[in-house]
C-alpha cells in the first residue's frame, strides 16, 4: 500500500477542483505533473475518485413537499422583513409621484408635437391629376418595386452601377 499523501488545505483544494476539471491549464499541468511523479498523491487521488464515484450508488432522498414553505418560515424567523422607514417630511407621497408622471406627459407631448412640426410631409393631392401623376410615377417605377426583395441584398448602389455599365443582361434589362 503507498504512503498516504501530505498536502495542505490548497492542495488539497487544487487536487479536489483538478479531479471536478475546475483548474486553469497551467494549473492543471503542473498538478498532472505532480500526480506522475508522486505516486502516493496519484494514489490519494484515485481514492477520493472512487469515493465519489461510490456516493453516486447512495440512495437519493426526495425533500418533503412542505420544505419550501418550512425553511422560508424558519428563514423569517431569523432575518425578519426590513420596513423602511418614510422620511420625515413625506407623509403623503402620491403627489410626488403624479407630480412625476404629469411631467412625463407633458414633455412626451410636447417632443410628439416638436417632431410631428417639424418633420417634412409631401403635400397631399390636390387632385386627380395629381393622383394620376403618382400613379404615373409609380408605373415607372414598377419594375424596382417588383425587384424590391432582390434590391435589398445588395450593400451599395455602386454594385447596382456597375452592373448596370458591364451590361451583363442584355440590352434593355
Amino acid at each position: 500500500m503507498a504512503r498516504q499523501a501530505n498536502l495542505n488545505n490548497e492542495e488539497w483544494a487544487d487536487l479536489t477542483a483538478y479531479l471536478d476539471g475546475e483548474l486553469d491549464g497551467n494549473r492543471a499541468r503542473s498538478m498532472e505533473a505532480r500526480l506522475n511523479r508522486d505516486p502516493a498523491l496519484r494514489a490519494e487521488a484515485e481514492a477520493l475518485q472512487k469515493t465519489w464515484q461510490m456516493l453516486d450508488y447512495l440512495p437519493q432522498p426526495e425533500p418533503s413537499t412542505a420544505f419550501t414553505s418550512k425553511t422560508l418560515e424558519r428563514v423569517s424567523v431569523l432575518r425578519p422583513a426590513v420596513a423602511f422607514p418614510r422620511p420625515p417630511g413625506l407623509k403623503h407621497s402620491w403627489p410626488y409621484g403624479a407630480g412625476w408622471a404629469a411631467a412625463l406627459l407633458l414633455a412626451g407631448s410636447v417632443g410628439f408635437t416638436g417632431v410631428s412640426l417639424l418633420s417634412p410631409r409631401p403635400p397631399p393631392p390636390q387632385s386627380l391629376t395629381d393622383t394620376a401623376a403618382i400613379e404615373q410615377s409609380l408605373v415607372q417605377d414598377l419594375r424596382v418595386i417588383e425587384n424590391k426583395r432582390l434590391y435589398e441584398q445588395v450593400e451599395n448602389i455602386e454594385f447596382l452601377k456597375e452592373l448596370a455599365q458591364q451590361d451583363l443582361f442584355g440590352d434593355g434589362q
